[in-house]
């Protein structure tokens, strides 16, 4: 059997009803009851009915995201006897799924820092003086907008997920000038505004740090098992003090998506895997290891495996 390197989406996946039939399985079911305790009694409710303009809100999309991601990934190990890893990959939100799939980090653990996250991030969104936000940025090339992005004041590059797709936040006001300059100017970017409480990945976040990096402090990151790549910096991480401190400086960072899987890459790992709701990032991979002439890397392979097929 050939070894994966796992992924796990960031926020933006939630969707009502997105684990109806994952908590029938009966190892998805156990990595529910596992994750109440800390995400919340109410996060059966929260994946299965809650309607989605509720879900929306960064404290419960963070947590059902979160619990999806566990029970999916431990309903497909009960599903794959046998199956080894050679990496993890999370984006965003998604690195504390994968230091769980890289046993760093206990599912119970796991819950608390989620917890934590999605209450400093609710909290941010509350506090903001005016309406912000997230843009969805598609070019040729993204870091050719990185250069010109001191062009649009108050806007930030938020994350970088593929060669020519990204995010920026900011200020709605300060996003809608943006678009409008672009669209003016006929600069080669597209723009799509995006229906969020606010500019993950941005100075906007900056009171979470303190919050993040107090929760941390109850709980225990072990040397990952697998290799570990994380967005925050781009590369693997495998002590656990750094794991620590990224993961408190996350709220704030630039999320280095692509570069993280490129690390992978570099890391001697082929086999991406994603099993999700709805996968995602496995779904980016062509767009992000390309070769020389912008086809997919030779040996690279991708298992996007939706919720459907696990039943």
């Amino acid at each position: 059997m050939s070894r994966h390197c796992v992924m796990f989406a960031g926020q933006s996946v939630q969707a009502a009803g997105m684990c109806s039939e994952l908590w029938k399985l009966p190892a998805a079911r156990a990595v529910l009851e596992r994750l109440t305790p800390s995400l919340g009694g109410d996060l059966e409710a929260v994946t299965t009915t809650m309607p989605d303009p509720e879900l929306a809100l960064t404290f419960n999309a963070q947590r059902a995201i979160h619990a999806h991601h566990l029970g999916n990934f431990f309903a497909y190990k009960a599903r794959t006897p046998g199956l080894e890893l050679d990496g993890a990959i999370g984006h965003s939100m998604g690195i504390a799924a994968a230091l769980v799939a890289a046993e760093a980090m206990t599912v119970e653990d796991s819950g608390a820092f989620i917890r934590a996250r999605a209450q400093a991030f609710s909290d941010a969104c509350k506090s903001f003086s005016e309406p912000m936000g997230l843009a969805a940025v598609s070019t040729d090339y993204l870091p050719d907008f990185g250069d010109k992005i001191s062009d649009f004041p108050g806007v930030s590059l938020a994350l970088h997920n593929t060669i020519g797709r990204g995010t920026a936040g900011g200020t709605m006001a300060a996003l809608e000038a943006m678009a409008a300059k672009i669209s003016a100017e006929g600069l080669p970017f597209k723009v799509k505004l995006l229906k969020v409480e606010g500019p993950y990945h941005t100075p906007a976040f900056s009171s979470c740090e303190a919050a993040l990096t107090k929760a941390l402090e109850g709980i225990e990151v072990k040397p990952p098992k697998v290799p570990v790549f994380m967005g925050t910096s781009g590369k693997q991480e495998t002590d656990p003090s750094e794991i620590k401190r990224l993961l408190a400086k996350q709220p704030t960072a630039l999320e280095r998506h692509f570069e993280a899987v490129w690390a992978a890459f570099d890391a001697g790992c082929r086999n991406f895997l994603e099993v999700a709701y709805k996968p995602q990032p496995a779904t980016w991979i062509p767009d992000q290891l390309q070769d020389e002439d912008g086809k997919l890397q030779a040996g690279v392979t991708v298992t996007a495996v939706p919720t459907s097929e696990l039943a």
